[in-house]
This record gives structure tokens, sequence and C-alpha cells, in this order.
């Protein structure tokens, strides 16, 4: 909602409700796309740091937190971007 009142001060109410839901769309993707990779791939990550005695921190569990937690973000932003738009008529 704020992205979307932020966009008003530059854009026409249509085209800044458009955007903020663009943007929230591509965090929402981003995180749902990192998330489904962690949830495949996590263990053969966390095999191959091992294998290759490399310990960068990373671990399954905490990149599905992280991308969850991403991905819920985006969907906020998008269900606000539509509510602004439905309050200001665009």
């Amino acid at each position: 909602m704020i992205i979307s009142l932020g966009l008003l001060t530059v854009w026409t109410p249509r085209a800044a409700t458009d955007t903020a839901f663009a943007l929230g769309a591509l965090v929402l993707g981003f995180g749902v796309t990192a998330w489904s990779t962690a949830v495949g791939l996590g263990r053969t990550i966390e095999g191959m740091q091992d294998h290759l005695d490399v310990s960068s921190g990373w671990t399954e569990a905490s990149a599905r937190e992280a991308f969850f937690v991403l991905s819920w973000t985006g969907t906020g932003w998008v269900i606000a971007a539509a509510a602004c738009s439905v309050l200001l008529g665009a």
C-alpha cells in the first residue's frame, strides 16, 4: 500500500497501482521459485557443501524460511496494490 501511495506522487492512480501490483507479483514469483528450488535441491546443495568442505552457513531450512517470508511479502504487496486500486477507483 505504501508503494502504491508513493508512486501516486509521480504517476496517475491507475499507473501507480498497476506498477505496484506488477512489482509485488515479481517478488511473489521470485519467492515461490526460490522456495521450491530450496525444497527440491536443498539437501543436494548441503551435501555438495559437505563434499567440497565449504562452510557458507547456508542450510535448506533457513533458505526455505527466507523464501517463504519473501513469498508472503509479495502476496501482501499484491493484495495491498489491489486494495489501493479499488479504494482509488483506478
